[in-house]
């Protein structure tokens, strides 16, 4: 999964640097998945870009990281870990 950039996406996925459920995430999105949301998650990491990521965190009430968000409720995945929850979300 690539980082992009597009207020289009309907999901938002919030990571950072040294943060193993990150990684977890983004591999079950590109393994199990097979990259078939990449195209709907604009993906925000906090050292590549800290003010949107902040306002982001601010406006979405997120408290902890990876955060995967429906952009037009603020609706979070309960379970970032589970492959069931994720793909469950997504399709929502």
């Amino acid at each position: 999964m690539t980082e992009r950039s597009s207020t289009a996406r309907p999901f938002l996925l919030l990571t950072q640097d040294a943060c193993p459920g990150c990684e977890r995430l983004k591999k079950m999105l590109a393994g199990p998945l097979k990259g078939d949301f990449d195209a709907q998650i604009e993906v925000v990491h906090r050292q590549s870009a800290p003010e949107h990521f902040g306002a982001l965190t601010e406006q979405f009430g997120v408290r902890s990281v990876p955060a995967l968000i429906r952009r037009a409720d603020g609706e979070q995945v309960r379970d970032a870990g589970s492959l069931g929850d994720v793909r469950a979300f997504l399709r929502s």
